[in-house]
C-alpha cells in the first residue's frame, strides 16, 4: 500500500477483494496481520475504510501495549527509509532503538499475562481466506481458502531467485487435500496440480480476474495532460508497456526490437514508454541496454510508477500496448489495455491466451522477428 513501486497483481487482487467484502452486510469480517505490521495496517484501514467497523487480530494476543510497542518499530523503519539527513536519521534511530530496548521487557511481561488471562478464540466458526500467504497454524480449525497466483518460482527459478527465499518457499509445505484453493487462470490451476500434487483437484477452482470499471477509453484532452505529466513529447506518438521492470517481463528484447523496427522503417515520430516499479537487481541491466542504444536512447522513456488514476488515459493514448512476458499467472495489464481500446501485443504462452483470446496479436516471447513483425502490423495497418 505504501511502497507503491511494489504494487503488483497480487496487491490489487487482495485490496479489491477486501473492498468488495466490506460492502457485504451479510458477511462478518475479521482481518489478520502479523504483529509488526499492526500500525501500518491500522492506518490503511482508517484511510480506505473510515466507516467500516473492523476487527483486527494478529499472530499474538493483542493487548493495550501492542500498538504502542509496534508503533516504535514502525517509526524506526520509517526513519531508516525516509529520513535523508544522515545526522538526524542516526539521532532519531538511536532514540527509537533505546526506547524499544527499554520497553521490550514490559511488552514481554504484558504479552505473557494476557496469554494466561484471555481465552484464545480458535475461530472455528469462520472461514479463512488468504490472498496469497500461507495460513498460520493457529487457524487450523477454520475452513481454509487460499488464492494461488502462479508457480513461476518453480517453473523459471532463475528469473525470480528471491521468491524461493520468501513466503513462496513456505507455501508448498502448507498445501493439502483438505483445504480449498482458487486459481486465477486455468493455466495456473493446471500448473498447481502439476507442481503441488498434494492438492485435491476437486478443491481448486478457477476464478479469472477482471479489471476495474475505470478502465475505458479516455478523450484527447486527458491524454494531452497525462503526456505532459509524464514528460512524453506532445508531438510524438507512443507505445506503452506497464509491468514491474524485472527479467521475466522480457523488456530487454522488447526495447531492442522496437529500435530495430524504427531503424528499419525510418520512423521518427514514435517513442516507447515503460511504466512500473522495478527490481533493483535488474534496473542497472535495463539502463545499460538503453545507454547502448546511442542516439536512439531518447526513444525509450522510463516513467516509473504510474498513478492509478492516470493508467486508463495512458492506455487510451498509446498506439499499442506491449506485454510479451516469458510467463504469467494471469496478466491483468493486457486486459486493462483492451478495455481502454488499446491494441495489444502479448505472448502466446501460459495464461495470456485466456486473457487476450483473439482480441490481440500473440507472438513467441523469445522471437525478435515476431516482435518486429507485430510492431509493423500495428504501425502500418489501420
Amino acid at each position: 500500500y505504501y511502497a507503491t513501486s511494489a504494487r503488483s497483481g497480487i496487491y490489487f487482487c487482495g485490496i479489491n477483494i477486501l473492498k468488495a467484502l466490506v460492502n457485504r452486510s451479510d458477511i462478518d469480517i475479521i482481518l489478520f496481520c502479523t504483529e509488526e505490521r499492526l500500525p501500518e495496517v491500522r492506518k490503511v484501514l482508517q484511510k480506505e475504510f473510515p466507516d467500516y467497523k473492523y476487527t483486527l487480530i494478529s499472530d499474538v494476543t493483542l493487548n493495550p501495549f501492542t500498538d504502542f510497542f509496534q508503533n516504535l518499530k514502525f517509526q524506526r523503519r520509517k526513519v531508516k527509509a525516509e529520513e535523508k539527513n544522515k545526522i538526524k536519521r542516526a539521532f532519531l534511530k538511536a532514540i527509537l532503538q533505546f526506547s524499544i530496548l527499554f520497553f521490550t521487557p514490559f511488552n514481554s511481561i504484558i504479552k505473557f499475562l494476557y496469554n494466561l488471562t484471555f481465552y484464545k478464540n480458535d475461530y472455528s466458526n469462520y472461514a479463512f481466506l488468504s490472498p496469497c500467504f500461507p495460513i498460520k497454524k493457529k487457524f487450523a480449525k477454520c475452513k481454509k481458502y487460499t488464492i494461488l497466483h502462479d508457480t513461476i518460482p518453480f517453473i523459471i527459478p532463475e528469473k525470480n531467485p528471491m521468491a524461493l527465499k520468501s513466503w513462496c518457499s513456505i507455501l508448498p509445505s502448507t498445501l493439502n487435500k483438505q483445504d480449498y484453493y482458487f486459481a486465477n487462470s486455468e493455466n495456473t490451476r493446471q500448473d498447481c496440480l502439476k507442481y503441488f500434487p498434494q492438492i485435491d483437484p476437486d478443491k481448486i477452482i478457477t476464478v479469472l480476474h477482471a479489471c476495474g470499471t475505470q478502465f475505458k477509453p479516455q478523450g484527447n484532452d486527458k491524454i494531452g495532460k497525462v503526456k505532459q505529466r509524464y514528460n512524453i513529447p506532445q508531438d510524438n506518438k507512443y507505445i506503452f508497456s506497464l509491468c514491474t521492470l524485472e527479467p521475466r517481463k522480457n523488456l530487454i528484447r522488447t526495447v531492442k526490437t522496437f529500435i530495430q523496427f524504427i531503424q528499419k522503417n525510418n520512423i521518427d515520430d514514435l517513442v516507447f514508454v515503460l511504466g512500473g516499479g522495478h527490481w533493483q537487481i535488474f534496473i542497472e541491466q535495463l539502463e545499460q541496454t538503453i545507454k547502448d542504444l546511442g542516439n536512439y536512447q531518447d526513444k525509450i522513456l522510463k516513467i516509473g510508477y504510474v498513478d492509478d488514476e492516470d493508467l486508463p488515459t495512458l492506455y487510451s493514448g498509446a498506439e499499442w500496448f506491449v506485454y510479451t512476458s516469458q510467463y504469467e499467472g494471469f496478466g491483468v495489464p493486457p486486459l486493462e489495455a483492451m478495455s481502454c481500446g488499446c491494441p495489444v501485443i502479448t505472448s502466446n504462452n501460459s495464461s495470456l491466451p485466456e486473457v487476450v483470446g483473439d482480441a490481440g496479436l500473440m507472438i513467441d516471447w523469445n522471437s525478435d522477428e515476431q516482435h518486429i513483425n507485430a510492431y509493423e502490423k500495428y504501425y502500418f495497418n489501420n
